[in-house]
């Protein structure tokens, strides 16, 4: 009867607050609906429509959901929040490879005063500020870098060959002896001068893993044992490297 009609829509209006919660959520995978419907019906009242829910809870803009963070924090007891951003490129909508320029937008959207000015906000972007376009007179006027903490991870020559040999040799777990080829050694036929040009030419881990993952598909498509990398090899695999960074 009456009853159940009105437990149909109490469940239907669950459901579709629940799911207008869930639309402004940019992740992936999301979580199953039928979860945060039993989450948000134990917490907040039929009333409470999923814009009320959202403004005075979670937030809107990205300096509101600080804010709520902020004193959500502070009543458990702690002076303040810390927030450290990493690891970027690795988040699915963020892969420089499947979306090129979408970790550009990003790194432009949050380093804006009304973000950056909230506090203790430490950005570690996979590349300089400059690749990421973030040294333009509009984001300078908008975010002062002077004041702020965005970190630009870019890695020398000299640590980058120091970390590629150590992952080299860690996947050589077989052929663990002293005699063992060293990661130079697949570039013996390349001058020192080449090598350590195009070397000086990647800034992350994730560029020298692109260039090293195309040089080992060079030399496994010629399985003969007769393959030299050469210079042009190197250079061209650099260049890929950089294309696919960002």
């Amino acid at each position: 009867g009456a009853y159940a009609v009105a437990q149909r829509r109490a469940a239907a209006y669950s459901a579709s607050r629940a799911a207008a919660l869930l639309a402004p959520v940019h992740v992936v995978p999301h979580r199953a609906p039928d979860l945060i419907q039993k989450v948000v019906a134990a917490l907040f009242a039929m009333a409470d429509s999923a814009d009320a829910i959202r403004t005075n809870y979670l937030g809107n803009s990205g300096h509101q959901k600080l804010e709520l963070l902020q004193s959500l924090v502070c009543k458990l007891g702690y002076a303040s929040v810390a927030v450290f951003g990493d690891c970027f490129d690795e988040v699915s909508l963020l892969d420089p490879v499947s979306y090129p320029g979408a970790l550009k937008a990003f790194a432009r959207e949050v380093c804006r005063n009304d973000i950056l000015n909230f506090g203790r906000l430490h950005f570690f972007f996979p590349d300089s500020r400059i690749a990421l376009d973030l040294n333009t007179d509009r984001v300078l006027k908008e975010a002062r870098f002077d004041r702020h903490f965005v970190r630009d991870l870019v890695w020398s020559r000299h640590q980058l060959e120091d970390l590629a040999e150590r992952r080299w040799r860690a996947c050589q777990a077989s052929n663990s002896g002293d005699d063992s080829p060293r990661f130079a050694d697949l570039f013996s036929k390349v001058g020192a001068e080449d090598f350590s040009s195009c070397l000086a030419k990647l800034h992350t881990p994730r560029e020298l893993l692109i260039m090293m993952t195309e040089m080992l598909a060079r030399i496994e498509a010629h399985n003969d044992g007769e393959y030299v990398v050469a210079a042009q090899d190197m250079e061209i695999a650099v260049h890929k490297a950089a294309e696919q960074a960002l």
